[in-house]
């Protein structure tokens, strides 16, 4: 999938949680009201996909609610979650978490599974649309075995902070 968390710094923007020049600040803010939908590549998810989401409500919880309450856990390496090279600037710059940031929603990029078999024709599409996409992890077998594996190597638990609708 694209990037994430250039949405969230939109939005922190907007709302005066974060401070930064105009240039970066309209990048971010651009990020918030227009996200990157990736059309192009939806349309080809039946061909290789077992399951998918978009990310609109938080990497893990949208995550958790594709696997459903089965007997299904997750291991994602935060090394690989894939971010802009000004958002990349800001988390040094500002002293941000990166899981943190990441993990907030409205980036409507699409998370999903697919077999280690299917690679090939993943990269192929990915080619041949011009969309990125990246491998951040793996779904493994039992429940409450769900890890992240931060920057330094360390497993940390993920913190499903997802934005929950109310009906």
């Amino acid at each position: 999938t694209g990037n994430l968390g250039d949405s969230f710094i939109g939005l922190q923007i907007l709302i005066n949680k974060i401070k930064v020049n105009k240039k970066i600040s309209n990048f971010f803010i651009n990020k918030y009201y227009h996200p990157e939908l990736q059309l192009k590549l939806s349309n080809h998810l039946f061909k290789f996909a077992n399951t998918s989401i978009d990310i609109s409500d938080g990497l893990i919880g949208d995550l958790e609610k594709m696997i459903n309450r089965q007997n299904l856990s997750f291991l994602i390496n935060e090394n690989e979650i894939p971010i802009s090279s000004n958002l990349k600037k800001l988390i040094s710059k500002k002293k941000l978490d990166k899981i943190e940031t990441v993990t907030n929603g409205d980036d409507y990029q699409i998370l999903f599974t697919a077999s280690p078999k299917k690679s090939r024709i993943i990269e192929s599409i990915s080619k041949n649309l011009r969309v990125k996409v990246t491998k951040i992890g793996k779904i493994i077998s039992g429940k409450k075995k769900s890890f992240i594996i931060d920057t330094k190597g360390k497993q940390i638990r993920p913190i499903n902070k997802a934005y929950t609708h109310q009906f």
